[in-house]
C-alpha cells in the first residue's frame, strides 16, 4: 500500500499540493484525475521521491521513501527518459545495471510485441515507438507499484488501445499500476480506483465499478457533476 499523508508542496506562490491525503491499494489500477495543473504530476513525482516534500509523509508498504524502497517503485514521466543516442538494447543494459529487479525476458518480450528490434536507436524512433519503448522501461523494472504519467501523451488511439492491452497482459496480481491521464474514455473500464484531485487537494475517491452500477456514472459523468464551473 502507498499511503500519502497529509502532504503539502509548493512552487514559489503555487500550491501544488495542500495537505492531501489518500491511500493506493495493491493489485489496483488507480486512476489520478484532474483538470489541467491541480497536482497530478506532482503526486507521481513526491511518491516517486523526485520533489522535496514541504511537509507530510509518503510511506511505501509502511516505509519511508529510502533506498529500501527504491525498486518497489517504477515511475514512467510524461518526458523521454533514455538518452537519445542510445540503442534500445544499450537503454535494456543501462536499466539491468540499475535495477535488481529488471526482467531482461519481459522487455524482449514486449519489445518483440511492439515489432521493435533492439538495434534500433532510440533518437530515430516515431514519438509512438519512443512512447513504447518508455512503457518497456517501466514495466520490466518488476516494480510492485508502477507510476504512469500521461502515458498516452501525443500518441493516436490506436496505439492507446494498444499500450491499454499491455497493462492488463504484463501487471501480475501482486502489482499495482498508478495512472494519470486526460485520456479518461479510453481507461475507464480498466481502473478499479479513482482519485480526484483540485488545486492539489484531495477531491473525492470511489470505486469505479462501484460507481458504475450503484450510481450508473461513468468516470467522466462524475467528473463533470464534481468540476461543474470550474
Amino acid at each position: 500500500m502507498i499511503e500519502v499523508k497529509n502532504v503539502s508542496k509548493r512552487y514559489r506562490k503555487v500550491k501544488a499540493l495542500d495537505d492531501i491525503s489518500f491511500t493506493i491499494e495493491e493489485g489496483k489500477i488507480t486512476c489520478i484525475l484532474g483538470i489541467n495543473g491541480v497536482g497530478k504530476s506532482t503526486i507521481l513525482k513526491a511518491i516517486s521521491g523526485l520533489v522535496r516534500l514541504d511537509s507530510g509523509d509518503i510511506l511505501i508498504d509502511g516505509e519511508k521513501l529510502t533506498y529500501n524502497t527504491y525498486n518497489k517503485l517504477a515511475f514512467v514521466p510524461d518526458i523521454d527518459i533514455h538518452f537519445p543516442q542510445m540503442t534500445i538494447k544499450e537503454s535494456f543494459e543501462f536499466m539491468k545495471d540499475f535495477y535488481k529487479n529488471w526482467n531482461e525476458e519481459k522487455a524482449y518480450e514486449m519489445l518483440k510485441m511492439f515489432d521493435l528490434t533492439d538495434d534500433r536507436r532510440i533518437c530515430k524512433l516515431s514519438k509512438g515507438n519512443k512512447a513504447r519503448v518508455k512503457i518497456i522501461l517501466g514495466f520490466a523494472q518488476d516494480a510492485k507499484y508502477i507510476l504512469l504519467d500521461e502515458p498516452f501523451s501525443g500518441i493516436d488511439i490506436f496505439k492507446r488501445e494498444e499500450f491499454i492491452g499491455i497493462m492488463a497482459k504484463y501487471m501480475s496480481d501482486e502489482q499495482s499500476i498508478v495512472i494519470t491521464t486526460h485520456e479518461i474514455a479510453e481507461i475507464q473500464m480498466i481502473v478499479d480506483d479513482v482519485i480526484l484531485i483540485n488545486n492539489g487537494k484531495l477531491v473525492e475517491k470511489f470505486n469505479a465499478e462501484e460507481l458504475r452500477e450503484k450510481e450508473g456514472m461513468s468516470i467522466i459523468d462524475k467528473m463533470r457533476e464534481v468540476y461543474k464551473g470550474e
